[in-house]
């Protein structure tokens, strides 16, 4: 094992334990050596899916993060990224997250996909992702980066697993016929307060571009998505606290609306 090799493996552990614990750990970047370099960052995610893979988890499907232009030029990359979903990460509509399990949340507007066809050919197109589509709903994803004070750069973010968390789909599935993603809006209410709200155009200019962008990348890693595999595309809005307490739900236009509750 190469020095990089160790400190990957050092890094994931990290992150490993401060997910499982729900105690906030140090940003990876100065134990890996950069703040930018995906490749490391990726290995990292990369080392933390064999674990939890060896170890019973489930690998469902694929969510998408760093979709809309504010935050690629946040983050000052010209992509998005990716991370894994694990069947443990679901959650049914209207459940609610018991205190203390997350660290410090947050929330984001979205669609999900569930795929009726694999998309496993490289450069998938739009016509591609569309037709491997089986159907949406709304979703809402809870991130909770394991950084200590969300104080983390491209390469800490990437490796923690795009801060993946929980994700709650809607409980009526749609086909695509007739829904615009594109232009539909999506609205993020926290206690009954809008506190978000944007349009699919902000997800990589459409939630089905962003699939199959993200359906390449996946061949290209020989990860290649596969029928049945759930797709968090993106958020419609810039993310948002959550705190003890908040009943917060979400609208898409088209789709109808989910709901998750944050106990006190």
């Amino acid at each position: 094992m190469t020095d990089q090799d160790s400190r990957i493996q050092q890094a994931a552990e990290r992150l490993r334990n401060a997910e499982a614990t729900a105690t906030a750990c140090d940003p990876v970047r100065d134990l890996l050596g950069t703040a930018d370099d995906l490749r490391v960052a990726y290995a990292v995610q990369r080392a933390n899916r064999a674990h939890f893979i060896n170890s019973g988890r489930r690998l469902i499907g694929r969510k998408i993060g760093t979709s809309s232009p504010g935050a690629l030029k946040m983050f000052g990359i010209t992509a998005p990224t990716y991370a894994m979903l694990y069947h443990d990460m679901v959650l049914n509509d209207g459940d609610t997250i018991p205190a203390g399990r997350l660290i410090q949340p947050r929330l984001e507007a979205e669609v999900a996909v569930v795929l009726e066809r694999g998309l496993d050919m490289p450069n998938p197109t739009l016509v591609d992702a569309i037709r491997a589509v089986g159907y949406v709903v709304p979703a809402i994803e809870v991130v909770d980066s394991r950084i200590r004070n969300n104080d983390f750069k491209i390469v800490d973010l990437v490796a923690d697993n795009v801060s993946g968390a929980f994700f709650v789909l809607g409980s009526v599935a749609r086909k695509l016929e007739g829904l615009d993603l594109r232009r539909a809006t999506g609205t993020l209410t926290s206690n009954g307060n809008v506190i978000g709200q944007g349009p699919g155009a902000a997800v990589w200019g459409n939630p089905i571009n962003a699939l199959a962008w993200l359906a390449a990348k996946q061949v290209k890693i020989g990860l290649p998505l596969r029928e049945g595999d759930v797709v968090m595309t993106g958020t419609y809005c810039p993310m948002q606290p959550a705190n003890p307490g908040d009943a917060v739900s979400v609208d898409i236009d088209g789709l109808g609306r989910c709901e998750v509750n944050f106990a006190a």
